[in-house]
């Protein structure tokens, strides 16, 4: 076992745990582990039983050339990855010809009974470098002498995407032994790194049929384009459906596909790859630099070619975390890395309002390149990002945390330290849902529970960050959570109606310029007025069924809300069981949870 990364206690976050049993096609193989003192551990397989093996490998990239592997060139690795007596894994990379952007990549894991395992991708895309255009050839990967892949393959600007076709998800020196490794859902759920969901999903869903099957080259995958596509999207939540499936239904597929849907995140443009690093980017390396607004003008070179689809902030998915944690993939946690600094890039570096403050890498709510929705998701891939990068990759971790403290001080001071909107509502984006001057300001509840969703998630990664942050960040989620516990209250005067908890549309203020900054509003007197704002003064408020927000479709708004307010449940915000209690109780609520088990990407339950 190798540990890459540890809870703030030292204790094992994530582990790399490799070994070798004797399997029988088709029959399950149950691995329990358990805790022993430490012994004497054969020594690591190094870079010289690589070499002893006589593998090579070689890329072919049509016109801008090739890159071969053998002998002394497995001597340096890029990054030693994985160091074990039973396996060993190394990451090398080679420039490809004398192209500027275009490089070479391997994943290369050996085994200590000599069985070789490679993944290649290509990759294209650097930050500063002049000219990034896309790059059309025909794309070939070779190991031991025998070609496994071969396709034309027009690879646009900042893409990258492994050789594989078909199903394979890697390839062999020798025989594939075709070992799939199936987790303990339940456990997974219970380490806090992936929600807990109530869904039992059966393996014959269609959800679960329509995972892809094979892979190629930059496809689509699940994913909906364009991304910023309104409506539902299997990919929104605090995982995508795909993910969300490998815990929710006992389907042997969902392992394979989830992986091919990982690695089809490459076909966008969010590989802004250090050139003096060869890494991701680190924030503090390019305080102005952006790809939408820099108060220094600091820009990246213009580019041509074939462009990749949009990455929009709004709506983009976790992509890499959950195939990260099933594999121990180098490739998946650039991924999820990518992501994290895209959404940096995407931010205006600094100004009065829409800011990120720098290098802080602020996700301010009420930044046009943001939106609260976007706030929430690019703060939920960053908390990915900053939780799971390992513990020795310092430049970069120490960044990606050093963004989240920045993040969490930010929003406290903003509605915890000062007064503010009592109701829990982070500033939107202006009035979009409703007229400049009508006196009041509309906003999406929906949209406050997914960034309430984000930060609930966020306090449960329990991030490596001082004491009197984590506090400052409990402190911000109690407050925040107020907006998805107070739409479930009782008949009581002064309360909103639970019913009624999932409209499109709430008055969060009664002005058409309330004050975000100074927190003064002015704001409704309680959530009675709140409601009588939005859903009138006649509606029947007596005890009864859900309504309303498409109930009981699972794209619904009442099903966005079910992980903002299974978070508040499991972090003990006041009301917040109550609260619960009054949905869960009501005699319809059935419906819902029924039709969660066919569409689980909402069916976020508190974690028991």
């Amino acid at each position: 076992m190798v540990i890459k990364s540890t809870w703030p206690d030292g204790s094992a976050r994530f582990a790399i745990v490799a070994g070798q049993a004797d399997l029988q096609t088709s029959v399950p193989v149950a691995l329990d582990f358990t805790v022993e003192g430490a012994g004497t551990a054969a020594a690591p397989l190094d870079t010289s039983d690589l070499r002893a093996t006589g593998a090579t490998a070689s890329v072919g990239c049509g016109v801008f050339g090739s890159v071969q592997w053998a002998n002394a060139d497995w001597d340096t690795p890029f990054v030693n990855w994985v160091s074990g007596p039973e396996m060993s894994s190394w990451i090398y990379r080679k420039p490809v010809g004398t192209d500027a952007h275009l490089v070479a990549w391997l994943e290369v894991r050996l085994w200590a009974n000599g069985a070789l395992e490679v993944l290649p991708w290509v990759e294209n895309g650097y930050i500063r470098v002049t000219g990034p255009t896309s790059k059309a050839a025909t794309y070939s990967f070779s190991l031991g002498g025998s070609q496994r892949f071969s396709a034309g393959i027009d690879l646009p600007h900042h893409t990258r995407t492994p050789l594989l076709s078909g199903t394979a998800l890697s390839y062999w020196l020798d025989a594939d032994p075709g070992v799939q490794a199936g987790h303990d859902t339940q456990y997974l759920q219970a380490t806090r790194l992936v929600p807990t969901y109530m869904a039992d999903t059966p393996a014959g869903a269609s959800v679960v049929s329509n995972l892809p099957t094979t892979f190629e080259p930059l496809q689509r995958g699940n994913f909906v384009e364009p991304m910023g596509n309104g409506g539902y999207q299997p990919a929104i939540g605090l995982l995508p459906e795909w993910d969300v499936l490998y815990l929710t239904s006992t389907s042997t597929s969902t392992w394979a596909a989830l992986q091919r849907n990982a690695y089809s995140a490459g076909r966008w443009a969010i590989h802004y790859r250090d050139e003096n690093t060869n890494r991701p980017l680190r924030f503090s390396a390019y305080p102005n630099l952006s790809l939408n607004a820099s108060t220094r003008g600091d820009y990246m070179p213009a580019t041509t070619g074939t462009a990749a689809p949009h990455w929009d902030i709004p709506h983009h998915p976790s992509v890499g975390a959950m195939a990260y944690l099933l594999t121990g993939r180098f490739f998946h946690l650039e991924t999820l890395q990518f992501a994290a600094t895209m959404n940096y890039l995407r931010g205006v570096d600094g100004g009065p309002y829409a800011n990120r403050n720098f290098s802080d890498g602020i996700f301010r709510s009420d930044a046009g390149a943001y939106t609260v929705r976007g706030a929430g998701w690019a703060l939920r891939t960053l908390a990915q990002a900053a939780t799971l990068t390992p513990d020795d990759d310092l430049p970069l971790r120490t960044e990606l945390l050093a963004s989240l403290r920045a993040n969490i001080e930010f929003n406290h001071a903003k509605y915890v330290a000062q007064a503010n909107n009592p109701f829990g509502f982070v500033a939107p984006y202006g009035d979009a849902y409703g007229s400049p001057t009508d006196g009041k300001v509309t906003e999406a509840p929906w949209q406050q529970d997914f960034y309430t969703a984000a930060i609930g998630y966020m306090l449960e990664l329990r991030p490596a960050v001082p004491d009197s942050v984590t506090t400052m960040l409990t402190e911000f989620f109690q407050w925040k959570a107020k907006s998805v516990v107070g739409r479930l209250g009782g008949t009581d005067e002064g309360e909103w109606l639970y019913r009624d908890a999932a409209p499109y549309t709430v008055v969060v203020a009664f002005g058409d310029t309330p004050d975000w900054t100074g927190g003064t509003g002015p704001w409704p007197s309680n959530w009675r007025a709140m409601y009588d704002a939005t859903v009138g003064t006649s509606t029947d408020r007596t005890p009864g069924p859900l309504r309303g927000g498409n109930y009981p479709a699972v794209s619904s708004y009442w099903g966005n809300l079910q992980p903002a307010i299974a978070y508040a449940v499991q972090h003990e915000v006041p009301g917040a069981a109550e609260a619960y209690s009054r949905m869960t109780s009501a005699e319809n609520w059935g419906a819902l949870r029924d039709n969660f088990n066919v569409t689980p990407v909402w069916s976020v339950v508190p974690r028991v």
